[in-house]
């Protein structure tokens, strides 16, 4: 019996081998993939080990979480697990793994060490097929890793001009300068939500906020946002006055649902289930129209999916392939031989 062999991708490799621009692309594949009837994925799950009571990836938790997808037409199925620490008085630690299977033979093709994520690329691009073409600035709200990643990204695929931007607790000068550098453009720290609403053609809100920040009075019209941050039962960034506003409520997948600020309206009634539009990937896969009339208000309600943390891992395994990296390793699984 042969020896089966795996293609084991480390960090560095994952660094040298993808581009921003490449998540989009693996994204959007992904997701059309999914719009198409062409994929399949659980819904993430996490085992909390630190911080039961706190909402999800907040300062004070200790998870590891999981995620499972198959994606019929690049025909692999990915396995992902990430433990993170995110202690008030330290850094992020992140160490993730992701499994790639032959769904033929059930064989292990590749390991990525790498707690890689895709949620930036999945703002931009709801960002793509949502927001006006001739949108050129962006409101941030939320100025973590989130807030960073999401406006590079959102940069890829708008010609955005100008930004403002709000902690969600404090002006962030830091904040500020450093994404002005990063984009050669101007990103004002505003004093407030308010400001930060009311100046956006796209509004990214990336916070661990339990409390409404956005309020539905402030929104303009043709105003795209990008819900990020709320991803669990206890996290609300969004009043449900802008649920109200909005023409199309779009989310990635059913788990998103179960959003705070999206399960309490349900729940109540204030919005109904025929009020959701539909997912991402009907409307990447052309299923759905996207954006129609320049006046909309277009909602994307990201809890974040295994489909797209997929989509990067195969990318990433295209390109590492393509440049001679990664190290082939005698399986670890030799049951699968």
């Amino acid at each position: 019996m042969c020896e089966v062999m795996v293609l084991f991708i480390r960090e560095d490799d994952v660094r040298m081998a993808l581009a921003f621009e490449d998540t989009i692309e693996a994204v959007e594949n992904a997701y059309r993939q999914d719009g198409k009837g062409l994929a399949q994925d659980t819904p993430r799950r996490e085992v909390r080990i630190k911080g039961k009571g706190l909402p999800h990836i907040s300062p004070g938790t200790t998870a590891v979480h999981q995620g499972l997808a198959f994606l019929e037409e690049s025909n692999v199925v990915v396995l992902s697990h990430l433990f993170e620490i995110r202690e008030p008085t330290r850094q992020r630690i992140a160490k993730g793994a992701k499994y790639l299977m032959d769904p033929d033979d059930g064989n292990i093709f590749a390991v990525i060490q790498s707690p890689y994520a895709s949620t930036g690329a999945a703002g931009a691009v709801a960002a793509k097929y949502l927001s006006r073409e001739d949108s050129t600035r962006a409101g941030v709200i939320g100025t973590g890793r989130q807030g960073r990643d999401q406006l590079l990204l959102l940069s890829k695929v708008r010609r955005i001009e100008k930004a403002f931007a709000y902690s969600g607790r404090r002006k962030d000068e830091e904040y500020a300068r450093e994404m002005s550098s990063k984009l050669g453009i101007d990103v004002i720290a505003c004093d407030g939500p308010e400001e930060v609403v009311r100046n956006a053609d796209v509004l990214i809100t990336a916070t661990f906020s339990t409390e409404p920040i956005v309020r539905g009075e402030w929104l303009r019209e043709g105003i795209h946002i990008n819900a990020i941050g709320a991803d669990c039962p206890l996290k609300v960034e969004l009043d449900v006055y802008t649920f109200q506003r909005a023409d199309k409520i779009v989310i990635d997948g059913e788990k998103a649902l179960t959003i705070g600020e999206i399960a309490a309206p349900l729940r109540k009634g204030i919005i109904k289930p025929e009020d959701i539009y539909g997912k991402i990937g009907e409307v990447v896969a052309g299923v759905k129209p996207g954006r129609e009339d320049d006046t909309e208000i277009t909602i994307f309600e990201s809890d974040g999916t295994s489909l797209a943390e997929a989509g990067v891992a195969v990318k990433i395994y295209q390109k590492v392939m393509e440049m001679g990296l990664g190290v082939e390793i005698s399986s670890p699984f030799p049951f699968f031989k």
